[in-house]
């Protein structure tokens, strides 16, 4: 095949891009700053990052992706031709782009994104589902006739699903993850604080001191806001029990959904999963004891992948480096002929 092989995670969070044979590129914030008033694009990724609620009014700040969904197609076209030419430069052939999308998404949703990878300056696109990817990367043989359950914990939403012979047997994606988790420790600061904190100190707190179980010994930070009375700056200590307190519904509610799909599960993969365990993927996974909450929950053994936040892009990564792989579970790249022809 000519041309360069990209891969694409776009998560809520960050967007992640590989070039096959040379590893991880780009890993920076899905965001995207505009000028308001004639709509250029001002900055990208980490550069935009540091705008988002610091930006004055000249300014528009934009995260394109809400709980795993595209709902700003233009805003996505921008970021991926960005990084499309900053990962070929001035190559002749265009590349071929392999993205990743939820198992739950509609046949209309996977055939969007695919002519909006072409327009982008792909020369062919391919849709991999996050979860198969997230396996892979995890370091699963997902052609093993035994079942895996795969937890991939996002920004914007929890992907959840059992993997066996190369296909998802079940699946269910939740609107909870770990921006879930971070407005529900906005909201703990305003109530019990009386303090307003944004969204990237509710972030910082939650990698500090966040935890899914009782820590024997407390661990505390403090986060600088405004009063909520007085508007003055005002700065507040958090603690690991604080936070606990905070998320532990949300917590539950994605233990919920691990268990309402296991409910739908045949009784021989749910002896499987019983054997093989559960694998937690995603950004969500580095959340101090995630994995004894969910085994505590579900009695089934449970463990965190190895850098967890890169599983996906790294099982993309396998996929475009074998190309009997990618064959034998369904996925081709697809040109904007053979995109237009699946439409008619």
């Amino acid at each position: 095949m000519l041309g360069t092989k990209i891969g694409f995670d776009l998560g809520t969070s960050s967007t992640l891009a590989l070039v096959d044979g040379k590893g991880v590129r780009v890993n920076e914030p899905s965001v995207i700053a505009y000028d308001t008033f004639d709509e250029k694009t001002v900055a990208i990724g980490n550069r935009a990052q540091e705008m988002l609620g610091r930006s004055p009014d000249s300014i528009t700040v934009v995260q394109p992706i809400k709980n795993g969904s595209i709902y700003d197609y233009e805003a996505i076209r921008n970021i991926l031709t960005y990084y499309i030419e900053k990962l070929c430069g001035n190559k002749i052939f265009k590349p071929s782009v392999a993205l990743c999308v939820p198992a739950n998404v509609t046949a209309l949703e996977k055939r969007s994104v695919l002519d909006l990878t072409v327009s982008s300056g792909a020369a062919r696109a391919c849709i991999i589902d996050e979860a198969l990817a997230a396996a892979l990367g995890a370091g699963v043989d997902i052609n093993d006739n035994k079942g895996t359950m795969i937890v991939d914990i996002g920004g914007g939403t929890t992907d959840i699903a059992v993997i066996t012979k190369g296909c998802i047997a079940e699946s269910i994606s939740l609107p909870i993850a770990g921006n879930t988790l971070d407005e529900d420790i906005i909201r703990f600061a305003k109530r019990e604080k009386g303090t307003v904190i944004g969204e990237v100190t509710a972030e910082s707190v939650k990698s500090q001191v966040g935890s899914a179980v009782e820590l024997d010994a407390e661990i505390a930070v403090r986060a600088v806001g405004k009063d909520y009375v007085t508007k003055l700056p005002k700065s507040i200590e958090i603690s690991s029990s604080d936070v606990y307190s905070a998320i532990s519904d949300s917590l539950n509610k994605i233990v919920d959904g691990i268990k309402r799909l296991l409910r739908g599960t045949s009784g021989e993969l749910t002896a499987d999963l019983f054997a093989n365990g559960i694998i937690i993927t995603g950004g969500g996974a580095n959340l101090m004891g995630i994995d004894k909450f969910i085994e505590q929950n579900t009695d089934i053994r449970t463990r965190c992948a190895e850098n967890p936040e890169l599983c996906v892009i790294n099982g993309i990564g396998i996929l475009l480096d074998d190309e009997n792989l990618m064959r034998d579970n369904g996925y081709e790249f697809k040109s904007y002929m053979d995109i237009k022809e699946t439409e008619e």
